[in-house]
């Protein structure tokens, strides 16, 4: 008996750690069907139902862990309505599409995953990221560091001689349009794997006159001729071996301008921020026959060093989830970069005419 009770009460333990995945799944399953959106007004299960065509068993069910989670309240006569303090990046008109892409991002490609671990460890076989059917879902998640990187960017290159900049792996091209808000007069391209995510990229940046895009592979592309003054390379270490990081460096340093610039934000191992997070991230990634461990500190310094960067202000801009930001740098001297009067001759000689053709 003893056995049995002490069985009983760890499983008990476990039963209940698994209530923090039920807000997830629940607002997962309310965003893809927009059911935040048909109780956005006290409404019955039954009403719903009738509208949507959804199974009214399942519905009900669904209700209930929301009034669980408290995403939706319980109203008079056996109505529910969504709870707009909770809920309000999941309704209507504010709905925020990154938080939906995450919230898809970590169902549909993290959970399943992570739930196969144990055949890819037996079997030592791995998934594949299918970059054509999840790349507009990454895209938008990695959108999501926009808000949180963009200050930095901008604070770095406003006072300096910059002409050119380049984004690789530019997903919607949000960075460049925030860039582009201050900097009308830079000539920016964005370069992605993607041919649906550049699509998107052209459409959403169609109002400015600066930016253009092109499908390419990031260790490949190069300017015609010439230089780059500021290349972006945000979320782009797991995509990437790490025995071929340093040749892709080097490949940038083929083309980037004596006193350019490489922005790089990327989560990082082994870290005092985000551990958990970072883990689990790490996990999903090495369970991936194309997508790679993430790097540590000691791994990036290492690596710049190697390929005759300096590696400098390197801070954690997400600490949840271990994404940090930080600059690399051929030959300029980081002392001057730190000043608060920034100043810098910038090469130009990029082929024009290549950046302002119709994309």
């Amino acid at each position: 008996m003893k056995n049995e009770w002490i069985t009983a009460m760890q499983a008990r333990k476990w039963m209940k750690k698994n209530e923090s995945f039920l807000p997830v799944w629940h607002a997962y399953v309310g965003s893809e069907l927009q059911l935040f959106d048909y109780f956005s007004k006290a409404r019955t299960v039954q009403d719903v139902s009738e509208e949507t065509g959804y199974a009214e068993d399942m519905l009900a069910s669904w209700v209930r862990v929301g009034l669980a989670v408290k995403h939706l309240k319980r109203r008079p006569n056996q109505t529910f309505r969504t709870s707009k303090k909770r809920c309000a990046s999941l309704i209507g008109n504010n709905a925020s599409p990154g938080v939906k892409a995450l919230l898809k991002e970590i169902m549909e490609l993290h959970m399943p995953t992570l739930l196969n671990y144990p055949k890819y460890m037996v079997s030592q076989e791995r998934a594949r990221f299918d970059h054509e059917l999840h790349g507009e879902i990454v895209a938008e998640t990695s959108a999501l560091l926009e808000y949180f990187a963009i200050t930095k960017i901008k604070k770095m290159i406003r006072h300096r001689k910059v002409k050119t900049i380049v984004d690789l792996g530019c997903g919607h091209g949000g960075y460049l349009r925030k860039l582009a808000d201050e900097l009308p007069d830079v000539e920016m391209l964005g370069v992605d794997i993607n041919k649906n995510v550049i699509v998107k990229a052209r459409e959403e940046s169609r109002d400015y006159p600066n930016i253009h895009f092109e499908v390419g592979d990031i260790n490949s592309w190069r300017p015609d001729e010439g230089t780059v003054d500021v290349i972006l390379i945000h979320n782009i270490f797991h995509y990437i071996h790490p025995d071929s990081r340093r040749g892709l460096l080097d490949h940038l340093n083929s083309y980037l301008s004596k006193d350019g610039l490489i922005s790089v934000i990327t989560p990082i191992s082994e870290t005092e921020f985000g551990e958990a997070f970072s883990s689990a991230f790490n996990s999903f990634f090495v369970a991936h026959s194309n997508l790679f461990a993430l790097p540590t500190k000691f791994q990036l310094k290492e690596l710049s060093e190697s390929c005759q960067f300096e590696l400098f202000d390197l801070d954690p801009i997400v600490k949840e989830g271990s994404w940090y930001t930080f600059w690399l740098s051929p030959s300029v001297h980081v002392n001057e970069l730190r000043q608060s009067s920034l100043s810098g001759s910038s090469e130009q000689s990029i082929n024009r005419s290549r950046l302002t053709r119709s994309s």
